[in-house]
């Protein structure tokens, strides 16, 4: 789950309820708040693709100044368990536990 929040900045005052009505029809976003010419919204998305998704969506509407994302929250347990639980998890587990004089690299850094 992602949950974050923005700050949209409204250039153009008399399109603000038009561009509430907008992000409030995009999937996954809420506006929350609203005054002057800031509107605060949240995104909740099952994850980052579909979270980025929708702030692309907002910042390409007509008549918004800026997009600031002021919170980002990402649940990453299920993540890290796949991780914990593959080679990958081992491999990095074993470096993070080894002595860098014994890393010997065998690469030619002038490709």
């Amino acid at each position: 789950m992602n949950i974050s929040s923005l700050v949209v900045n409204v250039a153009d005052l008399s399109m603000i309820d038009n561009i509430k009505a907008k992000i409030c029809e995009i999937k996954n976003c809420e506006v929350v708040a609203c005054e002057n010419d800031k509107i605060v919204v949240t995104i909740e998305a099952k994850n980052f693709d579909e979270e980025i998704k929708s702030y692309k969506i907002i910042e390409r509407l007509q008549g918004i100044s800026t997009v600031s994302m002021v919170y980002s929250y990402q649940d990453l347990d299920e993540e890290i368990e796949k991780s914990n639980n593959n080679k990958i998890g081992e491999i990095v587990r074993k470096l993070d536990s080894a002595d860098s004089k014994d890393v010997v690299y065998h690469g030619n850094p002038i490709i």
